[in-house]
């Protein structure tokens, strides 16, 4: 066994590693996610996500595995930091870093072994997203390109969440998402259609318009912010096959995603099966409030549409809340120059977050903020004062739901 040796950025990696707190419960939480659909998507007994401290690999979330401390210079994922890219190991028999490594010869006695590095905003590496099995094998193909952008959208995911403390670092610039763009479009209809658009057409067609060149920073604009989340989704994931919980999904995010271009919703971002849109940026929008109300109800119309086509495969209805807020957000491109992502950032969204998670299936609640934009021309069905988490005054929220005629 050959102990992995020491970045020479390492005092500076380890920063990262406790500024990112990889350990907290809501991050947890949401890698439990990742490392179910990875272990389903690519049929794999093993999957975790790792950080590599001090003088332990510390692992965080794992399916086939218990999480919790071992090591650093026995573990796998010690090598895995030194990369650029992906670490593959088709047989840990033929390598001499492993061979003769503890999780080989003993429980649960890993023979292939696959590690993604998780990248910083600062550019250092931190941990892995790694997957193993009990048998040798290989990894090309579809199987290569599912792991490798469920790698970059978990270092999106990780990277936006601590962005979420240091808004007062960015600063002002121009849309730009060429890069991510790229990277989108050389993934198959497959990975695009399972993970979501995060561009519009029209976006595109201004950036390639623009022909400039991407800049880090940000300003502070007015938009409108949707959160949208399947209701009772999760328990679906569990009795279904992983290729059937992907075809449900295909079939919901094709249908959504259409719409959601058609209003000039700019998709943030896409996670499990709830969708971020932002009405007002990249692109300026003019009643981004009014849009996006519109926007949601023609996305519940669209459900039964969806439920008529699961019905016709023996699936079983899907149901959907839709909260949405308007307010100041933080937007620009964030990162750095070898990789960026254009983001929003602040608390417009975390009240849009909130809403969304007080809706019961089929409705529409907004903020007063909102409802104000659009009082003119429409009616709420009804409406609630609400305190809701990280907020310590109450606010008024309104049910926009479509009545069915």
């Amino acid at each position: 066994m050959i102990a992995p040796a020491i970045p020479k950025n390492e005092n500076d990696r380890l920063a990262d590693v406790i500024a990112l707190d990889l350990s907290n419960a809501s991050k947890v939480e949401q890698f439990d996610n990742v490392t179910m659909i990875l272990s389903k998507c690519l049929h794999v007994p093993i999957a975790y996500i790792s950080s590599i401290e001090s003088k332990q690999q510390v692992i965080h979330s794992a399916c086939g595995i218990n999480p919790g401390e071992s090591d650093r210079s026995k573990s796998f994922c010690g090598h895995t930091i030194l990369q650029e890219e992906a670490l593959i190991v088709e047989d840990t028999l033929k390598d001499a870093r492993f061979f003769d490594n503890p999780m080989v010869v003993n429980p649960p006695n890993i023979r292939f072994y696959a590690g993604f590095p998780i990248t910083s905003l600062l550019g250092h590496n931190v941990g892995a997203l790694c997957i193993a099995d009990t048998v040798p094998r290989t990894l090309a193909g579809d199987d290569l390109k599912i792991f490798n952008v469920i790698g970059k959208l978990l270092i999106e995911r990780i990277r936006m969440q601590k962005l979420g403390s240091l808004q007062s670092q960015i600063q002002a610039s121009k849309d730009q998402l060429e890069t991510l763009n790229k990277e989108l479009t050389e993934s198959n209809e497959y990975q695009r259609q399972l993970f979501g658009r995060y561009i519009s057409e029209s976006l595109l067609d201004k950036i390639a318009k623009d022909g400039e060149q991407p800049e880090l920073g940000g300003e502070e604009r007015y938009v409108t912010v949707m959160m949208t989340d399947l209701r009772d989704f999760s328990p679906l994931s569990e009795k279904y096959r992983a290729k059937t919980i992907v075809d449900m999904l295909n079939l919901y995010f094709d249908e959504m995603i259409s719409i959601i271009h058609k209003y000039e919703g700019y998709i943030n971002e896409i996670l499990g099966d709830g969708i971020l849109v932002v009405f007002g940026a990249p692109n300026r929008v003019k009643g981004c409030a009014r849009k996006a109300v519109k926007c949601a109800r023609e996305m519940q119309k669209a459900m039964k549409s969806i439920n008529t086509k699961l019905h016709r495969k023996d699936l079983p209805p899907l149901q959907m809340g839709i909260g949405i807020n308007s307010g100041s957000l933080v937007v620009g491109n964030i990162g750095s120059k070898k990789r960026m992502k254009y983001g929003v950032v602040g608390k417009t969204i975390n009240v849009a977050a909130r809403i969304e998670a007080l809706t019961i299936p089929d409705q529409i609640l907004v903020s007063e903020s909102t409802f104000e934009k659009n009082e003119g021309w429409i009616k709420p069905i009804g409406q609630i004062r609400a305190k809701i988490k990280g907020f310590t005054d109450p606010i008024t929220i309104y049910d926009v739901s479509e009545v069915a005629s």
